[in-house]
């Protein structure tokens, strides 16, 4: 690996030969690393463990990690997301895909850190309007306070590797927040995060059971991929996400309910990468639609 990274590019290389030592190496270096590779499974300490232990730590808050592994189940790739991980590679590879893996990785971490760092510096912002939010309507606003919602990239490598790799074990559902428009309008950066992740949680806690990963795809729309042979009562869902109000901003804006309505699940099938990200549009397309009665996820 350490040649293959090289004719990349990628000159300072430093290696562990098992997990607990690798921590150590991260958590004593003098600079943070800029991108992380870790198989899953490595002695003493395994890379899922060793993955979530590396982003508690600060430095490496947006760090790429890419886990390079034999290990194709989905028990591994759904793990390893769940704790951080950014993208999935299973051996053997081809060494291009793996390098614009890594670019890619290295440039959304970037973009994400300039993301989140500028919302945070509007945290304080009291000013009511579109100047105060710091983020575009629809920008893929990272709900990380939101247990089981992911970034979007994270979360569209996870949809590659799962709908090509394990086709019949699960599907994607988009949920949109009706009249998104005028709340972002109205709103201030802190109740429109807020009333998101008020969606986000009450979308975890109703398919919980079902689910794998959500995001917030932007523009209102949320996505979650539900594992397969799960009953999922979307009636029932909504119902539950029109019971939530919007958080009040304390300065006169209007608190009203919030409606959202819910697509079609779509089964995560495909045979290539590129027909992997159209079920995700197709989901996406699908929001408009009607309530739907119980299903069963196939």
């Amino acid at each position: 690996m350490t040649q293959i990274l090289s004719v990349f590019g990628y000159d300072e290389v430093v290696t562990a030969p098992n997990g607990r030592e690798a921590l150590e190496i991260l958590r004593d270096a003098a600079k943070p690393f800029e991108c992380l590779l870790f198989d899953v499974q490595m002695p003493q300490m395994n890379g899922i463990d060793l993955c979530e232990e590396v982003r508690n730590l600060p430095d490496y808050r947006f760090t790429p990690i890419i886990m390079v592994t034999a290990m194709v189940q989905k028990q591994y790739i759904d793990d390893a997301f769940e704790v951080g991980a950014s993208d999935y590679v299973t051996k053997p590879f081809e060494f291009d895909d793996l390098k614009q893996r890594l670019a890619d990785a290295h440039r959304l971490a970037e973009e994400r850190k300039a993301a989140i760092l500028a919302m945070e510096a509007f945290q304080d912002v009291q000013t009511v309007g579109r100047e105060a939010h710091g983020f575009q309507l629809s920008d893929p606003v990272l709900l990380d306070a939101v247990s089981g919602f992911y970034g979007l990239a994270e979360f569209e490598n996870y949809v590659r590797k799962i709908a090509v790799s394990h086709p019949l074990n699960a599907s994607i559902l988009a949920i949109k927040l009706e009249e998104v428009e005028q709340l972002f309008q109205e709103s201030s950066a802190e109740v429109f995060r807020s009333t998101l992740a008020s969606v986000g949680r009450e979308i975890i806690s109703a398919t919980n059971g079902a689910r794998s990963l959500a995001t917030y795809w932007g523009n209102g729309v949320f996505l979650v991929v539900l594992d397969s042979g799960k009953l999922l009562d979307l009636q029932a869902l909504g119902i539950r996400l029109e019971k939530l109000v919007r958080p009040t901003s304390g300065d006169g804006v209007p608190t009203n309910s919030i409606s959202c309505r819910i697509g079609d699940i779509i089964p995560l099938r495909a045979s290539t990468k590129l027909e992997a990200m159209h079920l995700i549009d197709k989901a996406v397309e699908s929001a408009d639609a009607p309530f739907q009665p119980m299903t069963l996820v196939s």
